[in-house]
């Protein structure tokens, strides 16, 4: 293989996060030495033929991964994938381990790949070792990252369509849950104490007493505003009346 340099010596650590997620993804695989021992070479086969069930369990994805445990820890589980890999297939079979080391590194930097779930990054190195990719002669850490952007690309399209799949279905047992939890109007209607027989019954009542609510208001409004003009006559007639009577004495005191 080609000695590429690796970038390991100028890239810092990723710091390990303590997001409840990933407290969660460390109390359910353990330590990073238990994650190594348990997602080992001879799991990539499962992983490979197992997307769907990745995706309807909602297992973690790479980039949750790679923050749990920090980056160097996860690369240096993919360089032992990529290492079993590489002794697998090819004419040229010498393992360079800073050629491993780089396409670790490069595979856990990209941020193209993090969305992806663990294990179907897993799955790559058993397609690879199966021939998947068209690889010939000397193997290359382009040839291999070339190839890992290709399967990450289709991967991702197929991971999408399982999730909306599984939401459609989802979306549908709710709805299935919703109808089966329906009640008919008459059972309502019984339940309730409402006398009418039909929905529509039902609706032509509210919507009369609705109505004589509203025509009550505005009678009422009519008749306050007669009454107020009633007493507003009647006080403007007085007051008339008095200044007449007023006006007529003055006349009599005037003549005498």
């Amino acid at each position: 293989m080609e000695l590429i340099p690796s970038r390991r010596d100028t890239t810092a650590l990723t710091t390990i996060s303590q997001e409840p997620w990933a407290l969660a993804i460390r109390e359910q695989y353990g330590s990073l030495p238990a994650f190594a021992a348990r997602f080992t070479p001879q799991v990539q086969k499962y992983c490979a033929q197992n997307m769907v069930k990745a995706v309807e369990n909602n297992l973690p994805t790479f980039g949750r991964i790679v923050s749990t445990y920090g980056e160097e820890g996860i690369g240096a589980i993919v360089a032992t994938h990529m290492t079993d890999a590489i002794l697998r297939m090819g004419e040229d079979r010498d393992v360079d381990p800073y050629d491993v080391q780089f396409i670790a590194s490069a595979i856990c930097e990209s941020e193209r790949f993090k969305t992806l779930r663990f294990t179907t990054v897993l799955g790559f190195f058993h397609l690879l070792k199966c021939g998947e990719f068209d690889i010939y002669g000397k193997v290359t850490p382009r040839k291999i990252l070339e190839a890992f952007r290709k399967y990450a690309i289709e991967a991702q399209a197929k991971e999408n369509r399982i999730a909306y799949e599984k939401k459609c279905r989802e979306q549908e047992a709710e709805r299935d849950r919703s109808r089966a939890n329906a009640v008919s109007w008459e059972e309502f209607a019984a339940s309730k104490g409402i006398p009418d027989a039909s929905f529509m019954a039902y609706a032509a009542r509210l919507a009369r007493e609705e109505q004589a609510r509203k025509d009550f208001w505005k009678n009422f409004a009519d008749l306050l505003y007669t009454l107020v003009s009633i007493i507003a006559f009647i006080a403007d007639w007085q007051q008339r009346d008095k200044k007449a009577a007023q006006k007529a004495r003055n006349a009599t005191n005037f003549d005498g």
